[in-house]
């Protein structure tokens, strides 16, 4: 038995009505040579395909203080969780991606602890002179809110990055299958 030879793909190309101006100004953007065009799409197109077949997704993250930006990147989310900062005051909210190049993408957004600010106790022994059931929320100023792309290319360097017990989290997904959920046989 002979091993079966895979056949080329038919060179002609049936374009609708409808695409030959898009055809048209590919043809001419790509200097006369739309074979080119076309493969080179096709290549985005595969390995587009090729990482979303693989459980990764795009992602799109807000950066930035005062001004803020958009970063787009593929990844596949590990783990998540929360740290509290400067007295409880302020929640440091991690979300750790996986992407197609074994890098770790960790979206980091800093946001005031409203939890804390909304105790009684807390408030009273803040702002004992203020009623806070009439203040304008519309002048809230987001300055206090900060968000950050930071990418590790490896486990040994997040862990100074990130806190403990989110660290092992994602030591563990990194360990297990590659959807990052633990298998008991229990």
């Amino acid at each position: 038995m002979q091993p079966e030879v895979p056949t080329m793909p038919n060179r002609t190309i049936y374009v609708s009505d409808a695409d030959v101006p898009l055809f048209e100004k590919a043809q001419a953007l790509a200097g006369g040579n739309l074979s080119a065009a076309i493969a080179q799409a096709l290549r985005r197109f595969v390995e587009a395909q090729e990482i979303r077949n693989s459980g990764f997704e795009e992602i799109t993250v807000r950066v930035g203080k005062q001004a803020h930006v958009y970063k787009r990147f593929q990844g596949r989310l590990i783990a998540r969780g929360y740290a509290l900062a400067q007295h409880d005051t302020r929640r440091i909210y991690y979300q750790i991606y996986l992407t197609p190049k074994e890098n770790l993408a960790v979206y980091i957004r800093n946001l005031p602890n409203w939890n804390y600010w909304s105790s009684s106790k807390d408030r009273r022994r803040r702002w004992p002179s203020e009623d806070w059931s009439s203040e304008d929320w519309s002048t809230w100023n987001d300055d206090e809110n900060e968000y950050r792309l930071e990418v590790y290319a490896s486990l040994e360097e997040l862990e100074s990055n990130v806190p403990p017990e989110l660290f092992t989290a994602v030591a563990q997904a990194l360990q297990g299958n590659s959807d990052g959920i633990e298998v008991l046989d229990i």
